[in-house]
């Protein structure tokens, strides 16, 4: 999808808190067990949802070791989270 991903059901984050109205709702999460600075991506997502999402995320990836190396996803050259249409997306 050009211009960013739309956040989609995101474990640990109830599908209600997935809405955002101005970008400052938003906020820029590692997408799974390794964020951008250890070989994976990241994501945007409600403020309201960080919490719940981080713990789970903790929790599901309590035993993973990332790798120290810089990913070359696309979701990493986001730099900010925006509020697009409603949903959180991958800003530039």
């Amino acid at each position: 999808m050009a211009g960013g991903l739309l956040l989609a059901a995101v474990p640990g984050v109830a599908t209600a808190a997935n809405s955002c109205q101005v970008d400052s709702d938003c906020v820029l999460v590692p997408d799974d067990c390794c964020g951008c600075t250890g070989g994976g991506k990241q994501r945007a997502l409600p403020k309201k949802g960080k919490a719940g999402f981080e713990r789970a995320r903790q929790a599901r990836c309590a035993d993973t070791m990332c790798p120290a190396v810089m990913s070359q996803d696309p979701s990493c050259a986001a730099t900010s989270a925006v509020c697009k249409e409603g949903k959180c997306t991958l800003g530039s």
